[in-house]
């Protein structure tokens, strides 16, 4: 009679130890294969996340050709400039500063794509707008959904299981973003540029619309959907984190929307300028790659403290421009190492900011603390030029960067603290 067959009396026999260790091994490989992936961390959902944190940022990444093509085309005044440079990033820091409430009780995919439709059509709806008022309207309209769709991206990026990784792939595309709408809105013959603008970002909001509507995660519930968010806890880590991000944001805006004036002092042609804004740009691929390759390995305070040093000894360096012998030369090196170390903090704010909150909420007011500092940033530049002379604008911007760091140093310590803390409360409880 053979094992495991029914015998006469309509019992079963008991199965052969071949069997049984057979159906033991099958167990054993179960429970130690990985478990099963989720959707959040498919290759098409994180290229979804991607785009979506590329394409809502465009105002930002490709903002000197933004208001250069207003000068060129509209010729409005610098205070109008101004404010229609800065009305997409307004918008995105009022709907930013909204997110933490509803982040968590929406559908993800439902919620992207109507928020990238409407960002579509403004954006088609401004071509050949050229008056005024009803393209501030447009733009703080665009500025408002983008706002809500690049919430959503940098909840899903942080999501996922290598968000260290993650949140450097975000920068590296955008730096790419960034770089190819420079160059192609440059090339545009001048009675077009503005137009050109709309085009660049609709060439890349159509497939991004697309891919995302079917392939934009859903939140993967592994946090708290609900609830008010405990401001106790947060109350320390997350103001200095709010701190350090919007200072360091503020000098993006002040200083760096400056550089051109800043090289043109020293003595660098136009086209020199550009050069090495544009090479600088380039170069700066590298430190977001290098913080997408080691992601934590060096923890949090080592990346801050070494980028502090570089960033403050650049903007040093560049009070000086023009006692170099060759200024050009020292322009570009200086210009590069500021930009690469931009281009590699920034993944380390980000994850810094999720740090703060376990129900991953908080990580929206860093959208919050970036665009409304960008938004205010030129106009504070543009009161400390004092007599067309940039050094008392390039020393702010030194004080602004130690004070931010110093910030994010404490944000990292406190949660530390508080993370130590609760198991001891645990204990006690």
């Amino acid at each position: 009679m053979q094992y495991g067959s029914w015998n006469e009396a309509g019992g079963s026999e008991a199965p052969s130890p071949g069997i049984t260790s057979g159906r033991v091994m099958t167990g054993v490989r179960s429970l130690m294969s990985p478990p099963q992936e989720r959707y959040i961390d498919r290759a098409s959902s994180l290229v979804a996340l991607l785009l979506v944190a590329s394409v809502t940022e465009v105002m930002f990444l490709i903002l000197p050709s933004f208001v250069g093509a207003l000068g060129d085309v509209l010729h409005l005044s610098a205070e109008q400039t101004g404010l229609l440079g800065s009305a997409d990033l307004a918008g995105i820091a009022v709907t930013t500063a909204t997110a933490p409430w509803w982040l968590r009780r929406i559908s993800w995919r439902r919620l992207i794509r109507l928020s990238l439709g409407a960002f579509l059509v403004l954006n088609v709806l401004c071509f050949g707008v050229v008056d005024f008022v009803p393209l501030l309207a447009l733009r703080a309209l665009a500025g408002l959904s983008a706002g809500v769709a690049y919430s959503l991206s940098l909840a899903g990026i942080v999501d996922t299981r290598r968000s260290d990784r993650n949140a450097g792939l975000m920068v590296c595309a955008q730096v790419v973003f960034a770089a190819l709408g420079v160059y192609a809105v440059d090339v545009v013959p001048i009675a077009w540029r503005l137009n050109a603008v709309y085009a660049y970002i609709l060439v890349w909001l159509v497939p991004t619309l697309v891919l995302s509507w079917w392939c934009f995660p859903e939140d993967p519930g592994d946090r708290p959907r609900g609830g008010a968010l405990e401001w106790r806890q947060l109350a320390g880590p997350g103001a200095a984190a709010v701190i350090g991000a919007g200072l360091y944001f503020l000098m993006v805006g002040a200083v760096w929307g400056y550089l051109e004036g800043i090289a043109r002092e020293a003595g660098l042609s136009l086209d020199q300028t550009g050069q090495a804004l544009s090479f600088g740009l380039v170069i700066s691929l590298a430190g977001s790659a290098a913080a997408t390759l080691t992601g934590l390995r060096f923890g949090r305070v080592w990346p801050l403290i070494t980028t502090a040093v570089f960033q403050i000894g650049s903007l040093y360096m560049l009070t000086r421009l023009d006692r170099y012998a060759n200024p050009v030369v020292a322009f570009y090196v200086f210009n590069s190492v500021f930009q690469i170390f931009w281009s590699y903090v920034i993944a380390y704010f980000i994850i810094i900011f999720n740090d703060v909150d376990p129900s991953g909420r908080f990580v929206a007011f860093y959208g919050t603390a970036t665009h409304l500092t960008l938004a205010i940033g030129p106009y504070i530049g543009a009161l400390l030029i004092i007599d067309a002379r940039h050094a008392p604008l390039l020393w702010f911007g030194i004080i602004t960067v130690a004070v931010c760091y110093a910030s994010f140093l404490v944000a990292v310590w406190l949660a530390r603290v508080r993370s130590a803390a609760q198991p001891a409360v645990a204990d006690s409880g």
